[in-house]
């Protein structure tokens, strides 16, 4: 595969490449562990060219090699022999390509790990040959509803000029972020039961409510008066303390859903901003100025209660995460 090598081609133009065998190899390891996702499918995510510009900024697209034959489903795991090609960098203004063999692919079995190993004799042109990509996946489940994998990558190349040398640092960095943090994340959205879906859904949600909500807390509080408090800039000391809170249990409740694929700690996350929430409103009711009322003086129109509010939403997201859990996990897509 590719995290980052590519980035190495944007230079490639501007420096003179002395020759393969003139710096020692390089290579390097990262490994990742990922809850909630079985190896087979892991293995079924990171074989298959068209996921590979989702975990990889900048990977513009994958097709099939001419080198290769007739063309192949880049959706399903490359084959042994099968070829691809891998655009980057600006197209069409500055395109850039790495040619991909597929050289192994053993598919995990019980305790015996899967390996898949993608090589590129010329690799980048003028930066770097003989590039590999080896991953091998284990089972790190504990055997009963534990469901996890371990991803290790070991990418190595022989460098052609100093910038390749130079790049180490970065290909760590981009290895380390492609492995832990984009490839989690855009897998587990991928392979999701219903209700981890739900969890991610929410997640999101109420990480975008929080940062509104700190947002108007900071400038003209209107989110906070229309639910009849005070603006935060006149609220007591312990007021402004908790409208805080409310505001990074969003954050909190996000984070929760995208750690280990979420799962219990995501319902934590979901039940900590309820809570909050529910309190927070109860705590506006108690501090409106002139109270609520169940209808108002000049209409006999009910005029909202964020107690009450806050208990029925609250109350829908969990009859909402009732029914997720209940629904089958038939359509999962890796």
């Amino acid at each position: 595969m590719q995290f980052l090598l590519h980035h190495l081609l944007l230079a490639t133009t501007l420096l003179s490449s002395p020759p393969c065998n003139a710096y020692s190899p390089v290579s390097l390891t990262t490994t990742s562990t990922l809850r909630g996702i079985s190896p087979e499918n892991l293995q079924n995510f990171l074989g298959s060219p068209a996921n590979w510009p989702k975990i990889v900024a900048s990977s513009n697209s994958v097709r099939s090699s001419p080198e290769g034959g007739r063309p192949i489903n880049l959706e399903v795991p490359l084959k042994v022999s099968q070829e691809v090609d891998e655009l980057f960098g600006l197209p069409p203004l500055f395109p850039l390509s790495v040619s991909w063999k597929c050289m192994n692919a053993v598919v995990p079995r019980n305790d015996n790990a899967g390996t898949m190993e993608f090589y590129s004799e010329n690799g980048v042109d003028g930066v770097a040959c003989d590039c590999t990509m080896r991953f091998e996946i284990r089972n790190c489940g504990d055997g009963n509803d534990d469901v996890s994998s371990n991803v290790k990558l070991t990418m190595s190349y022989q460098p052609m000029s100093l910038l390749a040398i130079l790049a180490i640092p970065v290909l760590i960095l981009d290895n380390t972020i492609a492995l832990r943090l984009l490839l989690p994340s855009v897998i587990t959205s991928q392979e999701q039961s219903p209700l981890n879906k739900f969890r991610y859904l929410m997640g999101s949600l109420y990480g975008i409510a929080g940062l509104a909500h700190l947002a108007d807390c900071l400038t003209s509080s209107q989110l906070l008066t229309s639910a009849g408090s005070p603006p935060f800039s006149l609220l007591p000391i312990s007021g402004m303390i908790y409208a805080l809170v409310w505001c990074f249990a969003g954050p909190v409740s996000f984070a929760a859903s995208r750690i280990d694929g979420g799962g219990r700690l995501a319902d934590l996350g979901l039940i900590l901003y309820g809570i909050v929430e529910v309190y927070g409103a109860y705590l506006i009711r108690l501090v409106a100025e002139d109270g609520i009322s169940s209808v108002d003086a000049a209409g006999g129109f009910a005029v909202s209660d964020p107690f009450l509010n806050a208990i029925v939403v609250q109350g829908i997201v969990a009859a909402a995460w009732v029914y997720s859990s209940q629904q089958k996990e038939d359509n999962l897509v890796v």
